[in-house]
Formats: structure tokens, C-alpha cells, sequence
């Protein structure tokens, strides 16, 4: 906009003209073409004149135009830039969601594994005790009772166990849902920028 008020200025100063200086040169055009042919050559040079300020306001025009277009295709692609820039920083941000998320199933998976191990070995360790310490049954004449073995214990528990281990673990809910992260990225049309008068 500065350069175009200096072009403005640069032409008002070539082409000003005073009125004394008007006067000479309708003076010396009166005394060159004489009576007859200077109201054709007033009309002519004003036709020309009127044509060149057109032609000088269309350039103008063009310029500006062509000034706001850049200025439009800057803003174009600031945004493009802060779009991707947002776009890179959620996909880091859920990729160390995804890591974290990641890490806890494992720490989960390793704990449950360790206490399945440590409530085997407990198991197993009590029923060799209990065996040794059971004393063999006394031959009477009583009706024998089914009784409930330590190896039936072990095989419950163990049962009990694996239906534990093959539940599902609950996975953590995102923080941000797909459709929020879609909308999130989706770029709102820029609004034009306003013309500073």
C-alpha cells in the first residue's frame, strides 16, 4: 500500500500543473494550431487523457488485487502450517497415550502372571504339608464318607485360577474419541482478511 501511495504522489508532482502554466501552453496551442482546429485537439487530448486515468485507476486496481491475493495466500499458508503442526503435536500425544497404555497392560499381565505362580507354589506347598501330615484312616467297621482330597483341592484352585487369568482385562478408554479427534483436526475455513483503509 506504501509503494502505491508513492507511485500516486511521484505522478500528481510530474503532471501538476498550475493554473499560469495552463494558460501558457492554451496560449501556445492557440498560436500553433490556430482557431479552427484547437477545439478538435481539446476534445481529442481530453478523450486521451479521460482513456489514460482509466487505464491508470485499472492498473492500480490490478496491483491492489494482486497485493491482497498475497497477502491471502501468506494467511493461507500459516494456517496450513499451524493445521499440520496441531495435527503432528495430537499424533504424538496419542502415540504416548498408545506407549503408556501399552506399558501398564504389560506391568499388569507380568503381576498377574507373578501371582499366579506365587498362589501355585502356595498351593502346592500346603498340600504336600497336608499329605504328610494326614494320618492314614483306622481300619473300622464306620461307613466311609467321601472326603474331599488335596489333589481335588489343587485341581480347584487351579481351575479357579486359569478362569481368573482368562478374563479380560478392561482397556482404558481414550481420552478423545475419534470423532472428536476428527473434528478437532478438520481445518475451519479461513475468513477473509479485512481491507485496512
Amino acid at each position: 500500500m506504501a509503494r502505491n501511495a508513492r507511485c500516486t504522489t511521484c505522478l500528481n508532482k510530474m503532471f501538476e500543473l498550475s493554473f499560469g502554466k495552463m494558460m501558457i501552453i492554451a496560449v501556445v496551442a492557440l498560436i500553433v494550431l490556430g482557431p479552427e482546429k484547437l477545439p478538435k485537439v481539446a476534445r481529442t487530448i481530453g478523450h486521451l487523457l479521460g482513456r489514460a486515468r482509466t487505464y491508470a485507476n485499472t492498473v492500480k486496481q490490478d496491483i491492489d488485487r494482486e497485493m491482497q491475493m498475497d497477502e491471502l495466500r501468506k494467511l493461507q499458508q500459516q494456517a496450513q502450517e499451524a493445521a499440520r503442526s496441531f495435527e503432528t503435536a495430537v499424533n504424538d500425544a496419542g502415540r504416548s497415550v498408545e506407549q503408556e497404555a501399552a506399558s501398564v497392560q504389560s506391568s499388569v499381565n507380568t503381576s498377574l502372571a507373578q501371582a499366579e505362580t506365587a498362589a501355585l507354589s502356595t498351593v502346592t506347598s500346603e498340600v504336600a504339608a497336608t499329605e504328610n501330615s494326614i494320618a492314614p484312616p483306622a481300619s473300622t467297621a464306620t461307613p466311609t464318607v467321601p472326603t474331599v482330597t488335596a489333589n481335588d483341592e489343587i485341581a480347584a484352585l487351579e481351575k479357579s485360577i486359569a478362569e481368573q487369568a482368562m478374563q479380560p482385562v478392561a482397556e482404558p478408554k481414550p481420552i478423545i474419541s475419534p470423532e472428536q479427534m476428527s473434528l478437532s483436526l478438520s481445518a475451519a475455513p479461513a475468513e477473509p482478511a479485512k481491507k485496512v483503509a
